[in-house]
C-alpha cells in the first residue's frame, strides 16, 4: 500500500452507528486514505454505491433494515461489483456468523473492537490477493464470468483448466458441475457435486447446488437431505431456510417445513418480499395461524402494499377470524379505495360470517367500481335469494 495510487482508492464505510463510521473514517485518514463515503445501513449503501461507486467497502455485519450480509449478496449478485473488495466488520466471532458471510463471498473479516493498524492490514492484504491473484483463482474467475453472461461451454473450459491445477480443490469441482448443468448434464454435475462434498464435508454452496438439481429432478427426500445438511452449517441466509421449507412441504414434513419457514421469515422480517413468500408457501400448506404472524410482519414493514393485506384477511378468514380480516381489508381500502377485488373478498369474508346484508353492500360497491365483476355479480345473485 505505498504506491500514490493506491492512497486514491475511495472507500464505503457502512454502519448504523454515526461514531463507529466517524472512527473507521480518522483511521483511514491517518493512513492517507482521505477518499471516502459513508451510509447507515446496507439499503442506503447500495443506493450510494449505484450513485457513486467506490473501491472498496468496508460494512458492519449487524445493522437495521438491511444488515451487512444482504449488502453484500446484492453486492455479489451483480455482475458489476462482483470483484469489489468487500470488509465485513463484525462484534462476533460465532460460526455461523463467519460462515454466512464467507459463503457470500466476503474477502475478510474483522471483528469489534479493532486498532487502525490491524484494519489497514486487513485492506491491505485484500488488494494484495485481488492484484496477484493465484492460476487457480484467475481460471475460477474468468470462469464465473463467462457462466454469468451465459457461455456455460467456455465456462466449462476454464474451470477445467482448474479443476487440472487442483484436481482436489472443492470450488473447482463445485464450478465444474455448475457448468454441466448449465449446459444439461444432470448426471456429471452430479458427479462433481458430490465430489466437492466429499473433499470439504462442509462446503455449503456444494450442498445448496445438490439440493436444488435434486429438487428440480423431483428427488425431495435427497433435496431435503442436502438442504437440512446446508441449514445446518449456516443457518443464516433466509433463502436456504426458504428452499429447505418448500421441499419438506413436498415431503410431507410440515413440522420440519414450518421450522424451516419460521426461521427464514424471522431472518428477512426487514425484508417484506421474502416474508410474502413465506406467507404464501403457510397459506398453500394449510398453517393459517403461521401465515398471519408473517404476513402481519410484512405488513408492518410496508404498510402501502394492499397484497399483504389481502393475504392476512385470507389467512384470518381460514382460521374463521372473520372481524380480523375484514380489518384488514378496510386497512387495504385506506390504500387503494376503489379496488374492487378488495371489496369483493370482503363480502367473502361477510358471507363465511353469515352477514349476509353486509355482503350484498360490500359487493354493490365491487360491481359499482366494475360492473362486469362476474364473480361478484354470481355471489350477489346468489345472496339477493338468502333471507
Amino acid at each position: 500500500m505505498s504506491s500514490s495510487a493506491d492512497k486514491n482508492l475511495f472507500f464505503l464505510v457502512v454502519d448504523d452507528q454515526f461514531n463507529v463510521r466517524r472512527m473507521v473514517i480518522n483511521f483511514l485518514r491517518a493512513h492517507g486514505f482521505t477518499k471516502s463515503g459513508e451510509a447507515q445501513n446496507g439499503h442506503k449503501a447500495w443506493e450510494y454505491l449505484n450513485a457513486h461507486g467506490a473501491d472498496f467497502v468496508i460494512c458492519d455485519w449487524n445493522m437495521p433494515v438491511m444488515n451487512g450480509v444482504d449488502f453484500l449478496r446484492k453486492v455479489r449478485e451483480d455482475q458489476f461489483y462482483r470483484e469489489l473488495p468487500f470488509l465485513m466488520v463484525t462484534a462476533e466471532t460465532a460460526e455461523d456468523v463467519v460462515a454466512e458471510c464467507i459463503e457470500e463471498g466476503v474477502d475478510d473479516y474483522i471483528t469489534k473492537p479493532f486498532r487502525a493498524d490491524t484494519l489497514v492490514g486487513k485492506i491491505e492484504s485484500i488488494l494484495e490477493r485481488k492484484a496477484n491473484p493465484s492460476e487457480l483463482d484467475k481460471a475460477l474467475n474468468q470462469g464465473a464470468n463467462q457462466l454469468a453472461q451465459g457461455k456455460a461451454q467456455e465456462a466449462l473450459t476454464e474451470f477445467e483448466k482448474a479443476l487440472s491445477l487442483a484436481p482436489e480443490s472443492p470450488r473447482a469441482n463445485l464450478s465444474v458441475g455448475q457448468a454441466h448443468e448449465a449446459l444439461g448434464n444432470e448426471e456429471k454435475a452430479l458427479e462433481h457435486y458430490h465430489t466437492s462434498v466429499s473433499k470439504a464435508k462442509r462446503f455449503v454452496k456444494a450442498h445448496d447446488h445438490l439440493a436444488a438439481l435434486y429438487a428440480k429432478r423431483g428427488e425431495t427426500q435427497k433435496a431435503c437431505e442436502h438442504g437440512a445438511v446446508a441449514a445446518k452449517i449456516s443457518p443464516r441466509n433466509p433463502n436456504r431456510q426458504m428452499d429447505l421449507g418448500k421441499n419438506m412441504l413436498k415431503a410431507g414434513n410440515q413440522e420440519a417445513a414450518f421450522k424451516a419457514l419460521k426461521k427464514a421469515g424471522e431472518m428477512a422480517a426487514h425484508n417484506p418480499e421474502i416474508s410474502s413468500e413465506v406467507g404464501e408457501l403457510l397459506l398453500e400448506a394449510g398453517m393459517y395461524e403461521q401465515a398471519a404472524e408473517v404476513f402481519e410482519n410484512a405488513v408492518g414493514q410496508d404498510p402501502k402494499q394492499i397484497h399483504y393485506y389481502n393475504r392476512l384477511g385470507i389467512a384470518y378468514r381460514k382460521q374463521k377470524k372473520f372481524d380480523q380480516a375484514i380489518q384488514q381489508y378496510l386497512k387495504a381500502l385506506d390504500v387503494s379505495p376503489d379496488n374492487e377485488s378488495i371489496y369483493f373478498n370482503m363480502a367473502v369474508a361477510h358471507t363465511e360470517a353469515g352477514e349476509y346484508s353486509l355482503a350484498r353492500r360490500t359487493l354493490g360497491e365491487a360491481l359499482r367500481i366494475k360492473p362486469d365483476f362476474k364473480e361478484a355479480r354470481t355471489l350477489y345473485d346468489r345472496l339477493s335469494k338468502v333471507r
